[in-house]
C-alpha cells in the first residue's frame, strides 16, 4: 500500500526553543540524569560509559514533541520500550498535567525506572512491566517510543488497540524503508531535524495517526 507521507523540516530555532524548555525544568531533569547514571552502573539502561553531556542531549531530544505541539489534547500517553525512562520521564516532568505510563517487558529495567520515578516524586507516572501487546489501551490514548520499535512491528503489536497518535523517534532514512512494509492505512508525518548539530543529524520524529 502506498502511503501519503507529509514531510516537515524543523530548523535550529526548534532546538533553541527546546533547550530553553529544558532550562526551565533543569533542576528535576538533571536529577533524573543523575538517577539514570547511578542505575546504569548496575543495570544496562542506556549505553555503557555514556557521558552526562550525551544523556542531557537525549533528554533535550525527548522534549522536542512538546515544543512542536505533538502532545496536543491527548491527556494520557504510553511510553513503550521505555528502557531507562526515555522519553517518558522527561515528558512527565515538563508536562505534569498529563499522565504517562512507562512500558517495557524487561522487568529489571522497570524496577530501576520505578525507583527513579519514586525518587523524583512523579505522581503522574505509572509502570507497566509487560509487552505493549498485553497493555489495555483506552480510546484516544497516545503512544511515544524512542528507537525501540520498527514502525511495522509496533503497528502489528497494537493493531486492534484504539490509540489516537503514535510519536516515534527515528532515523529518517530508515523510517522511509519501514513505512514501505506497512500494509494498513495510516496517516504519516515525518519531522526531520535540520539543527546543524551532529547529535541530531539524520534523525527526526515519525507521527502516525489512524
Amino acid at each position: 500500500m502506498k502511503h501519503q507521507i507529509e514531510e516537515i523540516k524543523l530548523d535550529s530555532e526548534t532546538l533553541k526553543n527546546t533547550r530553553e524548555l529544558y532550562s526551565k525544568h533543569e533542576e528535576r531533569l538533571e536529577a533524573y540524569i543523575s538517577f539514570l547514571l547511578d542505575w546504569n552502573d548496575k543495570i544496562n539502561l542506556v549505553s555503557r560509559n555514556v557521558s552526562r553531556e550525551t544523556l542531557r542531549e537525549h533528554v533535550v531530544h525527548s522534549l522536542i514533541p512538546i515544543e512542536i505541539g505533538l502532545l496536543g489534547s491527548i491527556d494520557e500517553w504510553i511510553d513503550s520500550g521505555t528502557g531507562g525512562g526515555l522519553p517518558g520521564i522527561p515528558l512527565a516532568i515538563v508536562v505534569p498535567e498529563k499522565k504517562f505510563f512507562l512500558n517495557d517487558n524487561v522487568r529489571k529495567k522497570m524496577k530501576a525506572v520505578s525507583d527513579i520515578v519514586s525518587s523524583l516524586g512523579l505522581e503522574n507516572v505509572e509502570i507497566l512491566a509487560k509487552s505493549i501487546s498485553l497493555v489495555g489501551i483506552k480510546t484516544g490514548v497516545g503512544i511515544v517510543t524512542k528507537h525501540a520499535f520498527k514502525i511495522d512491528d509496533l503497528l502489528r503489536l497494537t493493531k486492534k488497540k484504539p490509540w489516537k497518535r503514535v510519536v516515534m523517534w527515528k532515523g529518517i532514512e530508515g523510517a522511509h524503508e519501514e513505512m514501505g512494509r506497512v500494509h494498513s492505512k495510516i496517516n504519516c508525518t515525518f519531522y526531520s531535524f535540520h539543527f546543524g548539530h551532529e547529535f541530531y543529524e539524520g534523525k527526526g520524529l515519525v507521527v502516525l495517526e489512524k
